[in-house]
């Protein structure tokens, strides 16, 4: 949903990562950073339908030091972010077809950046978030 307004918020703060959306590559030599959308909780069922997306933030450098840097330099960025708006738009064959726009109200960290280990010689860190939204309609 707000994948990508995540991953544009956290490219100039760690512009040595490459940063994507909902995909990864696996890059020899390359610092990357990608956000992935993972469900959520129930939407809300009254008036205002509040939903409640979480998304991972995958953090892998084969320069270790810096992918522990990175994932909690996301982790501060993101954690406690409020009051935001963000427009989605939706593609079919490059051309925009439908736009929906959410207010961000709260983005909170489920827990600190968590390492998951070293394969290649590349550590990856994940960092989780939970977020309250709802969809603006009607305009902004």
């Amino acid at each position: 949903m707000i994948q990508e307004f995540l991953r544009d918020k956290l490219k100039p703060l760690l512009p040595d990562l490459e940063w994507t959306a909902d995909y990864r590559f696996k890059t020899v030599g390359k610092s990357t950073g990608t956000v992935y959308y993972e469900g959520g909780g129930q939407p809300g069922q009254y008036d205002v339908p509040t939903r409640y997306p979480r998304y991972m933030v995958y953090i892998s450098s084969s320069d270790w030091d810096y992918a522990q840097y990175a994932a909690q330099a996301v982790f501060d960025s993101l954690h406690k972010l409020k009051n935001e708006t963000v427009e989605v738009k939706f593609y079919k064959d490059g051309n925009v077809v439908a736009t929906k726009s959410y207010r961000v109200f709260f983005i909170a960290a489920a827990s600190d950046p968590i390492p998951l280990g070293v394969e290649n010689d590349v550590m990856d860190y994940s960092v989780n978030f939970d977020v309250t939204l709802v969809e603006i309609k009607g305009g902004k």
